[in-house]
């Protein structure tokens, strides 16, 4: 059965939807009247983009333990749990609204408006009990492959995150890199702290505020290099450059932000900057794209749940899941190789004091990736001397 609802952005309706009753969007109506407030995602799809962009938007079934939540409470889908909660996100402003009901933006955003469940931290009796607020829950739409949850602390919206194994090691690296940036004097990034979390094989979880409100979104890489059809002769990195371009962004802000990313995930040795692992913040009145989004999930770096590399010349062909397929065609599109100040960086010594935090690492695992994290440094020092890091690999 196809139920009718209206895809809208706040109380502004972007189009009609048909959805079944497994939450799979069905068909529907082109915005053309209202397609400048329509989802940028997938927009190169002409005929199937918008359905596209919904069977992304639900939890994905591989994010911590999301099979077992759905099934204890009655889901047979992703997207079923998707729809009963309306589509609402805390990233941006879409949500589905049925066509015969009376809810405003007003009634059901969660910016505002209060939500107690959480997906891996657990409630106590107090908490448990029913309230009158609303059931809506912004973790339907959250996305990622490692277990997390939205919770509310202390009024403010928060990201609790875990880790994919019994090691703590992706949480730490999230702090590390909040310090990284803090000693930069960077100003764009969000700031990590870890925190324990009952009932997990892990000693310590991580927390963020949300750096999005009522009046900025998140609009994910992908979802703005997905609004045109990349040129086969065009690489991934020079298609989102011409879209921000197009876009109207500051190129110059972009290029330094970008080159900073690209320099502290090589330090990091990150490996995980896909297109949803960094973004673009969206003005909500106006639509412009602000800035790059404040730098997040880095937690895929230092070698977490990764092979160490045996020796500098597998260190030099480090793999990325990212604009290119590996470390060395990421430093090529750097213009500013001295984006990074590699005086203002944490010591060796704070990586192992964070590390030692985890009551599972052993101590050789913690002095292995401290000294190849002091190599990645090196290899940076030598790439801001302009020297050509390739031909090392050869040496």
């Amino acid at each position: 059965m196809a139920n009718k609802y209206y895809l809208m952005r706040k109380n502004e309706p972007v189009t009609l939807v048909l959805i079944d009753d497994m939450g799979q969007m069905i068909s529907f109506v082109p915005p053309e009247k209202n397609a400048e407030i329509a989802p940028l995602q997938d927009r190169y799809k002409e005929h199937t983009w918008l359905r596209d962009w919904w069977a992304l938007r639900s939890v994905p079934l591989s994010q911590g333990r999301i099979k077992t939540f759905l099934a204890e409470r009655g889901y047979s889908l992703p997207s079923e749990y998707l729809v009963k909660n309306l589509g609402l996100s805390l990233t941006d402003y879409y949500w589905i609204k049925p066509v015969d009901s009376d809810l405003t933006w007003e009634k059901v955003n969660l910016f505002d408006n209060d939500f107690r469940e959480n997906l891996i931290v657990q409630e106590n009796k107090k908490t448990q009990r029913k309230e009158r607020i609303p059931h809506f829950s912004p973790n339907s739409s959250l996305q990622g492959q490692i277990e997390k949850t939205w919770v509310i602390a202390d009024g403010e919206r928060c990201l609790v995150k875990g880790n994919r194994t019994n090691l703590s090691n992706e949480s730490i690296n999230e702090v590390i890199a909040s310090e990284l940036h803090r000693l930069q004097g960077y100003d764009n990034y969000t700031e990590y702290r870890l925190i324990r979390i009952k009932g997990r094989d892990y000693d310590y979880g991580c927390t963020s505020r949300a750096f999005t409100s009522q009046s900025r979104e998140l609009v994910s890489a992908y979802a703005l290099f997905t609004t045109q059809k990349r040129r086969n002769d065009m690489s991934p990195y020079r298609h989102l450059m011409e879209v921000c371009k197009k876009a109207g962004m500051d190129m110059e802000q972009l290029q330094h932000d970008l080159d900073y990313l690209i320099l502290t995930d090589f330090v990091l040795s990150g490996y995980d900057r896909h297109l949803n692992n960094f973004g673009f913040l969206r003005d909500a009145d106006t639509l412009k794209l602000r800035r790059m989004a404040p730098i997040f999930d880095s937690g895929g770096s230092l070698f977490a749940n990764k092979a160490k590399p045996k020796n500098s010349r597998e260190l030099l062909r480090l793999e990325t899941n990212g604009l290119a397929a590996t470390e060395m065609k990421m430093l090529g599109y750097v213009k500013n190789r001295k984006a990074v100040d590699l005086t203002k960086l944490p010591p060796a010594s704070y990586l192992q004091e964070m590390y030692e935090k985890d009551t599972q690492m052993s101590e050789g695992e913690i002095r292995l990736i401290t000294e190849l994290y002091e190599k990645k440094i090196d290899l940076c020092r030598t790439f801001q001397k302009g020297k050509n890091l390739l031909k090392l690999q050869y040496d």
